[in-house]
């Protein structure tokens, strides 16, 4: 007997049944790499856990410790479950149900002992590393989830019967390939299903914005470089000073913090049906009918919330969606993962009024900020009652020294914060000047809100614009001439960080991204870094547009050029065929008996398969004259049984099959089996006879 190379371990020991150390080694390692996958959501200590399980089976096959009792097992459950609750606070979110789901397939393989028990676990493991795409389902996810299903699909193999690692690759490889035409197939064609279940998802937003900023609150964004959406334009492209991304409006102000008031908030407080302040649809019923300015394809980061970005006031999406009457715009739930969402919008202020009314965005507190309201008094009367000439005041007040934009502004504590910064630091970003202009209109009798989104964004050489969290940006729409009309205070005292974004200013420049330490944006001096950046997240985005926004519009299209280019095939050969009708007629009939054949081909393969598999002496027959053929033939009065175990040796990989292939003739022939098990023996002959003749088919023949 040929000595086994050392890549050559079996999956199992000479019993048959127990596993060993070499296939437990395979097991862990697709453990490891599978566990690498959630580690960037999930917590360090599942490393441990699985070194742990690990060295406890290594252990136990040295025989120094026994088998893992079922009090140990529920022990480890247990506190599992517990490290999960103190980890997350609660296993009903998403990151519990993962952890929960990861920690029982790490400790599965304390039970993991024989064929059987190593299948479940690495069945176990490819839901486990499809449930890494809940967190992410960027590129490098998808490679390395590629190359976990690669592992765990050779570990199939090797408990198949593969000889040695070479060869089990070979088959995944096999397998693999041949799948992959069928998977791209069911991409492009099969329609997107939603959910059958519904998963708790965490309180996780893709961005920093809240519903309520105070002085200050958007400057700690700066530290970010979280990306919160990235747009692409049809037609024409917004400048950097034109893309103010609004999210919500906030228009109660209670001293120190500006938060928004819910649609249904409002209109319970104030008496009116909640369809006065929001309504579903494709279109905005509050905005007057006209072409769009802009009309831009979002590409939405995940968001436990339902706020959808528009450029100006949205009118019109490609889905339905909730249009607020304050002109902003929510989705009918949450994203749970990135989605695509095109929207047509006006790139400027609403011009419709708030059912709010005008009073409601002229309301300040009783009390607090006396200096501002003297101010705000004294500014209206210099204006001589104009509301222009007032609000030019107050931003040329802004321009002028000592004000300064930072991006890292002073604390304010004291109750009255907007006289602080108005007659004390004078230095701030940009919700300290929005707050403060707001304020000062309110006081002089204006309807005022503050409105809460992004500024500008990363345009990038394909076309497309990133915003991330340091794009956040604060500004003031007031009520003028019948229609809300857009201020931005930061634009006359920092006008660089209207054109260039928050890197522009100096200012506190060491704020900038201080969360991100390790960000290759602050590389993006360096040319050839921030072209290798640029090209990087080029080919990102085309793979998340691409292939995770593939949604059905996209699917539509897709037929619609197909179908559209099969014709034009088809009306091609009419044109240049003579006998038109001829060939029509001709070319139907072939198509037609081609139909035909192919389906009476495959029911005859169907029935031949059935037939074989249900006749087992007729299917070794079958065996034994294939292998004639190719220099195996048996020898004068062997048995089908001694025939097959005599070339087993020699057979290299269809080796194991041709083992067990005899053992189930003779269990079938000779041992009184029922009906159930004979059926089952039946199955099992058949796969093993397939298996044998397909991997002698890839080796050499030799001669007996």
């Amino acid at each position: 007997m040929r000595r086994r190379r050392p890549g050559q371990a079996p999956a199992v020991l000479a019993d048959g049944r127990a596993l060993s150390a070499a296939m437990l080694r395979q097991l862990f390692v697709g453990q490891c790499l599978v566990l690498a996958l959630h580690l960037p959501w999930m917590p360090v200590w599942l490393v441990g856990l699985a070194v742990a399980v690990a060295g406890y089976r290594h252990l136990q096959l040295r025989r120094r410790l026994p088998r893992a009792s079922m009090l140990l097992r529920l022990t480890a459950v247990g506190g599992l479950l517990v490290a999960l609750w103190l980890e997350f606070g609660t296993l009903h979110g998403m990151d519990g149900l993962i952890g929960l789901l990861l920690g029982v397939y790490l400790l599965k393989l304390l039970e993991t002992h024989n064929r059987r028990d190593a299948r479940v676990v690495v069945m176990i493991g490819m839901v486990v590393a499809t449930a890494a795409f809940l967190h992410d389902q960027s590129l490098p996810m998808a490679g390395g989830a590629l190359l976990a299903l690669g592992w765990l699909v050779q570990s199939l193999v090797w408990l198949s019967g593969a000889t040695g690692a070479r060869q089990a690759w070979r088959e995944t490889a096999w397998l693999l390939g041949l799948s992959a035409p069928l998977m791209a197939l069911l991409f492009v064609t099969f329609p997107r299903v939603g959910p059958l279940w519904s998963l708790p998802q965490v309180d996780r937003a893709s961005t920093g914005l809240t519903d309520e900023i105070a002085p200050g609150d958007i400057a700690e964004l700066s530290r970010s470089d979280a990306r919160a959406f990235r747009a692409r334009f049809e037609g024409r492209e917004p400048s950097p000073y034109e893309r103010y991304w609004r999210v919500y409006t906030l228009s109660h102000f209670d001293g120190v913090r500006w938060s928004r008031a819910a649609p249904r908030e409002l209109a319970e407080a104030l008496g009116h049906p909640l369809d006065r302040f929001v309504r579903e649809g494709l279109r905005s019923p509050w905005q007057a009918s006209g072409a769009p300015r802009f009309t831009a394809e979002l590409l939405l980061e995940p968001d436990s919330r339902p706020w959808r970005p528009s450029l100006g006031t949205p009118l019109a999406s490609d889905s339905r969606q909730r249009f607020l009457a304050d002109g902003t715009l929510e989705g009918l739930t949450s994203l749970g993962s990135r989605s695509l969402l095109r929207l047509s919008s006006s790139g400027a202020a609403p011009s419709s009024p708030d059912p709010a009314g005008l009073a409601w965005h002229a309301m300040l507190p009783a009390e607090g900020n006396p200096r501002t309201r003297e101010l705000a008094e004294r500014l209206w009367r210099e204006s001589n009652g104009d509301a222009r000439t007032f609000l030019a005041a107050v931003m040329a007040r802004f321009g002028e020294a000592p004000f300064r934009y930072t991006l890292s502004p002073p604390r304010l504590t004291s109750a009255d914060r907007v006289d602080e910064f108005l007659f004390g630091s004078r230095a701030g970003y940009c919700t300290h000047y929005a707050s403060a202009m707001a304020v000062l209109a309110r006081a002089a009798g204006l309807s005022a809100r503050v409105v809460a989104g992004f500024l500008g964004g990363e345009r990038h050489p394909d076309g497309h614009v990133t915003v991330r969290d340091y794009d956040a940006h604060a500004w003031v729409e007031v009520w003028l001439d019948g229609a809300w009309q857009r201020l931005d205070p930061t634009a006359a005292i920092a006008p660089e960080r209207i054109e260039e974004g928050p890197q522009a200013i100096r200012d506190g420049r060491s704020v900038f991204l201080a969360d991100a330490p390790f960000s290759v944006l602050r590389l993006r001096e360096l040319d050839w870094v921030n072209r290798l950046r640029l090209e990087w997240e080029r080919l990102e985005y085309r793979w998340q547009r691409g292939v995770i926004g593939y949604q059905r519009e996209s699917r539509r299209a897709l037929m619609a050029r197909v179908s559209e280019w099969l014709r034009g095939l088809w009306a091609w050969l009419v044109e240049v065929s003579p006998g038109r009708g001829a060939l029509v007629t001709g070319l139907t009939l072939l198509a037609a008996l081609g139909s035909l054949a192919g389906g009476a081909w495959l029911l005859w393969l169907g029935w031949r398969y059935h037939r074989r598999a249900r006749d087992e002496r007729g299917l070794l027959l079958a065996l034994q004259a294939w292998l004639a053929r190719r220099g195996l033939g048996p020898e004068p009065g062997e048995s089908p049984a001694a025939h097959l175990r005599r070339i087993a040796p020699r057979a290299g990989p269809a080796g194991p099959a041709l083992e067990e292939s005899a053992r189930h003739l003779e269990r079938l022939v000779y041992a009184p089996v029922g009906s159930a098990e004979r059926r089952e023996r039946q199955r099992r002959l058949a796969r093993r006879v397939a298996e044998a003749r397909r991997r002698l088919g890839r080796r050499k023949s030799s001669a007996p």
